[in-house]
């Protein structure tokens, strides 16, 4: 009994952590930004085009150790580019989800939909006037257990020509939280 009751206080200790300065930082709402490329395009073979929501990080699909580590991928279908959510491509699951908003600007989305029936399991156009929420795969939690991570992303830029486009990403540090600004100090 007394090993139960100091893992209880453990766990609670660690719980109450997270609203004070002993849990958690804070996160950062400044927008990160990447270029991706079009897998679409043979070229373009060995050039990063999927993106690591849950990293904050470009990845190359055709790397070794790739499959599973990315959230969504750019492509392109009927002369249009389009974000391809990991699901898409067989083996590597399908929690990953990517929302069009109506917003216009990053700092506008301030919370992900709640309801799964507002994402798009399937390709996205690509917009430059839009702002897309999404819901990462599901990976380890900075504090316990697992689940998705929300963020949202803008296209700053597309070049259709060259196959790549440029993205401006803020995602939340912890999993399972909708918010998409950061917590008031």
């Amino acid at each position: 009994m007394t090993a139960v009751r100091a893992l209880s206080v453990v766990a609670l200790a660690a719980v109450a952590a997270c609203g004070d300065g002993l849990g958690p930082p804070n996160w950062n709402g400044t927008p990160v930004t990447s270029v991706i490329y079009s897998l679409s395009r043979p070229e373009l073979i060995g050039q990063p085009s999927a993106y690591d929501f849950v990293s904050l990080r470009r990845v190359i699909v055709e790397a070794p150790g790739a499959t599973g580590g990315w959230d969504m991928a750019l492509g392109e279908a009927n002369g249009e580019m389009v974000f391809l959510p990991a699901g898409l491509f067989p083996g590597i699951g399908d929690e990953v989800l990517i929302a069009e908003t109506s917003h216009r600007t990053l700092a506008a989305a301030r919370e992900a939909p709640a309801d799964t029936s507002e994402y798009s399991r399937g390709p996205v156009p690509v917009r430059e006037d839009a702002v897309y929420i999404v819901r990462s795969r599901v990976a380890s939690c900075t504090t316990f257990g697992s689940g998705p991570y929300y963020g949202k992303f803008q296209v700053l830029s597309v070049d259709m020509a060259g196959g790549s486009i440029e993205l401006a990403v803020v995602r939340n540090t912890f999993c399972n939280n909708r918010d998409l600004i950061p917590p008031e100090n």
